[in-house]
């Protein structure tokens, strides 16, 4: 009889036409499971099996599914590695439809045992050393329920390299120091001459082995840097387990074998709140006390001339941050990894479409569908959510009715999905799209059971202890089913997705337009009145005593489910939809779509309007309001305020090169190229707006190359400032003079 182990799955990696599974045991010990693969792909074929004996391939006929529709297919068997190349030998000498050949064959493999990175597993099989690790020969490897990590191993990094021109470059730029915090208390900053610093982070890496290393911006370019520099001084950057070297994947994230490499500015980047996505502003986004003083690039060559200590110490400090910051958010990267079946690093490199289909490609090979291939397909517009505009202005007492998982429910009770689409089928949209009311479709299916997992899990959670180590990895659990559940529907929209299909798209968007419709109406006749509805919730007025009839109505006349959300004490309405602030009852003040959580207004203005908001709502006085905005004025009109608040920042979203209009960004990120920075999509670029004559894009400057004399006052005054305090002080009759007043009392004006 074979051993038995129970292992949870670190990572998956291809080796020499194997499939090794990282794996650690309930103690912490480290395992890698070994096992023979034959991965698999399907033929539908133009003239049956004629031709694959020649070409002496293993295969087997099977019945499958293919978009619902049922179908007869060859499924088959290749070697790692020669999977594409057999693919298309088949395509033209035999004909038909090739599918799954696209899939990765790492995650193929998952899918095809049920395996879950993150997750557990049994393994059946027998364990031999060599190499210094603990292999396990695998007879059978069974998926096991999901359960609390074993201890884990982690090490933060940051490494230090700077220049006095531009963009620091591999090529030129040596490492002058790396900082490790390990998740046992260490922090070690190691300096020197750079071949020693590269030697010594190895060894660090190597005797403490770490499971996880966490860094900020490791793939975009701390590892590519790194693997640079240690080739040009002599050193193999085997920073891997077995001695293995980092490398870079064809999805953009980078691969430490037999560790997770996990970069958390992959996270930052998909907080639109943030306006820079720098290390310091996500801590303090997701709550981390700790507070980090940032030196900027352009800065580090003087501090490290005038203070070294100052840059060991700034450097030591990030390292020990981004461990903080793993250790918030390690319950919920693994519970996204177990139930997407992406590994923990790629999982937050992925979009949330990939997200979403790694989790539908499962469900799919146990419902017996093959996977459809990526089509190309021409981007088409539908309405969206119904959304009614704002009533402009100051509210009291204001409730917020939110629909719980509306799409995700909808699209269970009609049976939407592109298997049930059926010009005969009894459900018909409201637009013109019908579906079978059975047998169930796909995406109900892969919905019900993500709504039933999340309801069970919340119903464990009243269970336990708030603080238990259970209560907090199944509360990261539930949060990630949430996003999954609610991603579904936007990405059969999509038109990268593997299972796209406007129809279910337009028919959901146009069902959750009718719900939300009908619901403002029976809100209306309860006596309730309709102040804003933004696509599934309701804010209403007039509420007390009603709001339990209509929830009672949604329930039993819509079959949907909708709850109180909260109650605003007070709300404020700007003219435009999905712009408003709010106090609820217990003093939260709550700010959406407005400049004061916007990424791409200065400092200076979003400051303004932060605190025109927060006096607006906790006094409910317009004259304090006036008179907070006044404050932020003033400073403008002299020129009190540091550059540094008045910095507009715009992200690059594609190549310099394929911009063509002259956007004030665009220009100062040519000018930055030409001086040697390095710009890359994805970054964001800074600059002032200086006085002159001209257009705007001519009087942009990098921030760091503008002093206060040369900065276009009237600009930040007129546009910036004033400009976000008036969008929340013109609904409630303020005049822009009235900031600009020198007096200090408006009561005539009131």
């Amino acid at each position: 009889m074979p051993n038995r182990f129970r292992l949870w799955v670190l990572d998956v990696t291809l080796e020499g036409g194997e499939v090794w599974l990282w794996c650690k045991d309930g103690e912490g010990g480290l395992h890698v499971v070994r096992s023979d693969y034959k991965p698999s792909f399907y033929l539908i074929p133009s003239n049956g099996s004629a031709g694959l004996g020649e070409l002496g391939v293993e295969y087997e006929e099977v019945e499958a599914k293919l978009m619902g529709r049922r179908v007869k297919a060859l499924r088959i068997r290749s070697r790692i590695g020669e999977v594409e190349k057999l693919a298309s030998r088949i395509r033209s000498r035999v004909g038909g439809e090739v599918y799954e050949d696209d899939v990765r064959e790492s995650v193929k493999f998952l899918i095809e045992r049920g395996i879950k990175p993150c997750g557990w597993v049994e393994v059946a099989g027998e364990e031999a050393a060599a190499e210094g690790v603990r292999f396990i020969e695998a007879e059978e490897i069974k998926p096991l329920a999901h359960g609390i990590p074993p201890p884990l191993k982690i090490m933060a990094f940051n490494p230090i390299y700077f220049t006095d021109k531009g963009t620091p470059k591999p090529e030129r730029d040596p490492v002058r120091l790396i900082s490790a915090s390990t998740d046992d208390g260490r922090l070690e900053t190691l300096e020197g001459e750079e071949r020693e610093v590269l030697t010594e982070f190895i060894r660090l890496v190597e005797s403490y082995d770490p499971d996880i290393i966490v860094g900020f911006g490791s793939n975009r370019e701390q590892w590519s840097y790194l693997s640079q520099r240690a080739r040009l001084v002599g050193v193999e950057l085997r920073v891997g387990r077995m001695g293995a070297e980092p490398r870079t994947s064809l999805h953009g994230h980078v691969s430490v074998r037999g560790r997770l490499n996990i970069d958390l500015e992959d996270m930052a980047r998909d907080i639109p709140e943030l306006t820079l996505g720098t290390l310091e502003e996500f801590i303090e986004y997701i709550g981390l006390e700790r507070r980090l003083e940032a030196i900027e690039d352009y800065e580090m060559m003087e501090y490290w001339e005038k203070s070294p200590g100052k840059v060991k110490e700034y450097s030591g400090q990030r390292a020990e941050a981004m461990l903080e910051a793993f250790n918030l958010l390690r319950d919920f990267i693994f519970n996204l990894s177990e139930l997407t079946g992406m590994p923990a690093d790629y999982v937050l490199t992925a979009s949330t479409g990939f997200r979403v289909e790694n989790y539908l490609m499962y469900l799919a090979h146990r419902e017996g569908e093959i996977i459809p291939k990526r089509r190309e397909v021409g981007h088409a517009s539908y309405p969206g959510g119904l959304v009614k505009a704002p009533k402009p202005g100051l509210h009291r007492d204001v409730a917020v009715i939110d629909f719980r998982s509306m799409y995700p429910s909808i699209m269970i009770k009609y049976n939407v999905s592109f298997d049930t689409l059926s010009l005969d089928g009894e459900n018909i949209s409201p637009a013109g799209h019908r579906f079978k009311k059975s047998p169930e479709g796909f995406l109900p299916k892969a919905l019900r059971n993500l709504l039933e997992e999340r309801r069970k899990i919340q119903e464990r959670l009243k269970r336990l202890e708030e603080e238990s180590p259970e209560a907090r990895i199944l509360d990261a659990r539930q949060r990630a089913v949430k996003l999954i559940a609610n991603a579904i529907y936007g990405y059969t929209g999509w038109v990268g997705a593997r299972w796209y299909s406007r129809e279910v798209a337009e028919a959901t968007a146009a069902w959750g337009r009718k719900v939300i419709s009908e619901s403002m109406k029976k809100a209306e006749q309860l006596g309730m009145k309709v102040i804003y509805s933004d696509t599934d919730s309701l804010f209403l007025i007039n509420h007390r005593d009603r709001i339990d009839k209509l929830l009672k109505w949604i329930e039993h006349d819509l079959q949907l489910e909708a709850k109180l959300e909260k109650i605003y004490r007070l709300i404020v309405f700007t003219e435009a939809k999905k712009k408003y602030a709010g106090i609820t009852l217990d003093g939260k003040i709550e700010i959406a779509g407005l400049e004061a959580v916007r990424g791409d207004w200065s400092r200076a203005a979003r400051n303004a309007q932060r605190d025109v908001i927060e006096t607006l709502l906790r006094t409910g006085r317009v004259d304090e309001a006036v008179a907070a905005a006044r404050k932020h004025v003033l400073k403008v009109m002299r020129r009190q305020l540091p550059v540094k608040d008045l910095v507009i920042w715009k992200q690059i979203t594609r190549p310099l090169s394929e911009y063509a209009a002259t956007q004030p960004h665009i220009v100062v990120a040519r000018r930055l190229a030409e001086k040697g920075w390095r710009i890359q999509p994805g970054d964001k670029v800074g600059f002032v707006v200086a006085s002159g004559s001209g257009p705007l894009y001519q009087r942009a400057k990098p921030y760091f190359e503008v002093n206060p004399d040369e900065v276009d006052w009237d600009y930040y005054l007129e546009k910036q400032v004033m400009a976000a305090c008036m969008r929340v002080l013109e609904p409630l009759g303020v005049k822009e003079e009235q900031l600009k007043a020198s007096e200090t009392s408006l009561t005539d004006f009131f």
